[in-house]
């Protein structure tokens, strides 16, 4: 066999065994992803995760005020609280009951929670929220939010 074939056959062989290396690194590295959302999917499946609002829907004399409250999570979530602050002129932090009735200690996945909300002059708009529950990933989770 001719030098010049040798060295071509050891070209080849060379670029064989740097691509089979490149397709073994790229392979690695697909693997390492594929592991890390497959176990970000698992944990968000036991999460669960809350979004706050307000509505006004019509009522017999004038527009209610109705709290939403939903889990948008994957998971269900329990003993849920809901606390509601509100500052005051001299700037002390002072825990609010806007809400005649309380919140399900209870919410399912993507289940929404309504409840009227009783406003006053005295008990006005934007409310600090403090939501806090427990689900299959951790026991205390917490939203602060602010209600506008």
């Amino acid at each position: 066999m001719p030098a010049w074939m040798q060295w071509v056959s050891f070209v080849l062989s060379l670029v064989g065994s740097a691509s089979g290396i490149y397709a073994l690194v790229l392979n690695h590295q697909r693997t390492t992803i594929t592991k890390r959302k497959e176990k970000e999917r698992l944990e968000a499946k036991k999460k669960a995760k809350f979004s706050v609002d307000r509505t006004q829907e019509p009522g017999s004399k004038r527009m209610k005020d109705i709290f939403l409250l939903q889990n948008i999570g994957e998971a269900e979530a329990r003993n849920v609280k809901v606390e509601f602050y509100k500052w005051d002129r001299e700037g002390n932090k002072q825990e609010i009951k806007p809400l005649p009735e309380s919140v399900p200690s209870k919410i399912n996945s993507n289940q929404t929670v309504r409840n009227l909300m009783l406003l006053y002059a005295d008990v006005a708009l934007p409310f600090e929220i403090v939501v806090t529950w427990e689900d299959d990933f951790q026991n205390e989770n917490k939203l602060e939010t602010t209600l506008n």
